[in-house]
């Protein structure tokens, strides 16, 4: 058994030699292949039968036809291997979905030929799904080219766990005209992307808002110029517009401070803090299981943040994010959750 991986990781070392990660191929000669399909080895054995028993009866018409088919054999091999001549491929920006979702790869399919078409193209990422399955993971998107043309296509990966991922082989093969030869091409995309932990679907509602006492130097210095009324502070990233006290704020600014907010509680910042360690409802879970929590939560302090202007932050073991809103906010979230580990290094997910 040990021989066996052995000779495995060899090849797979073999193969990764011969298939440097890029973020973009063009396809020729040197990363094409091409072999018989089933339909063509039986085509291949009712070619020698004609043709032994053309020599052994000695039927021209038999040699006639003997020859037209292996003629038009010939002629497959070269319209299939070419079919897949100058198609290059790209990839496009990738977006990241929380474990357990299907990630879409999204590609720019070109044909670099201004005379010829390629019909009959099949993408696929990672192993391919069996037989019947009309669309997933693993199902070959059907690709079709005009001559000088692209096309962008989307294909399916799966996520099992958070972490950086780094995309399977994606595999472009065609059996065109005949369905005699399959000629197929490996691109091993570069492009890494980050899995967010999964979505806890029995998440309570957000904790209590663990909020405190407004930062009396922070906003003396936003008001020292500035009379200021109660219910006002000052402007933190991420307060709505509609929070924002525009009068106070012009003349602040003319004065040479920053923004003014209103405060939505009497003398009190209601932003949460979602604490890894500490926060009501993660008690006796495992560290995945938090973190699935976690996530979820985030999403709904951030539906939270947008219909009342409340602020939200993130404490894990060794890290903190600062409070804050918006989707460059909570996706500064979810990346920290995704990479975070009790060790305290960087994770990773292949």
């Amino acid at each position: 058994m040990s021989r066996w991986a052995g000779i495995q990781g060899q090849w797979s070392a073999w193969w990764e030699a011969r298939l440097p990660r890029r973020d973009h191929i063009t396809l020729n000669q040197r990363n094409l292949y091409i072999l018989p399909t089933k339909a063509g080895w039986g085509f291949a054995a009712v070619f020698m039968l004609l043709l032994l028993a053309s020599i052994n009866e000695q039927i021209n018409l038999g040699y006639a036809l003997s020859f037209l088919l292996g003629g038009t054999a010939m002629t497959a091999i070269y319209q299939t291997h070419g079919n897949l001549q100058g198609v290059s491929m790209r990839l496009l920006t990738l977006r990241s979905v929380h474990a357990g979702d299907v990630l879409s790869v999204g590609l720019t399919i070109t044909n670099k030929h201004r005379k010829l078409g390629r019909y009959g193209l099949q993408i696929t990422a990672g192993d391919k799904a069996p037989e019947g399955t009309m669309s997933g993971p693993g199902c070959p998107q059907d690709v079709e080219l005009n001559p000088g043309s692209d096309c962008h296509i989307e294909v399916d990966v799966a996520t099992y766990t958070r972490g950086r991922l780094t995309l399977p082989r994606i595999t472009i093969d065609t059996r065109f005209p005949l369905g005699l030869f399959r000629a197929w091409a490996y691109w091993r995309p570069e492009g890494q992307v980050l899995i967010w932990p999964s979505l806890d679907t029995q998440a309570p509602p957000l904790p209590s808002w663990q909020g405190d006492k407004v930062d009396a130097n922070t906003l003396h210095a936003a008001t020292s110029n500035t009379e200021m009324h109660e219910g006002l502070r000052a402007y933190r990233r991420g307060d709505p517009q509609r929070l924002i006290a525009w009068k106070k704020s012009s003349h602040a600014l003319a004065s040479g401070t920053g923004l003014i907010s209103r405060e939505p509680a009497q003398g009190h910042s209601p932003d949460l803090w979602l604490d890894y360690e500490h926060s009501p409802g993660l008690r006796g879970m495992d560290t995945e299981a938090r973190l699935s929590r976690l996530a979820s939560w985030l999403l709904q302090a951030e539906q939270q943040a947008a219909a009342t202007g409340t602020l939200y932050g993130l404490r894990l073991p060794g890290m903190d994010v600062t409070r804050g809103a918006g989707s460059q906010h909570l996706r500064h979230c979810l990346d920290t959750l995704s990479t975070w580990s009790p060790s305290g290094h960087d994770r990773g997910a292949t």
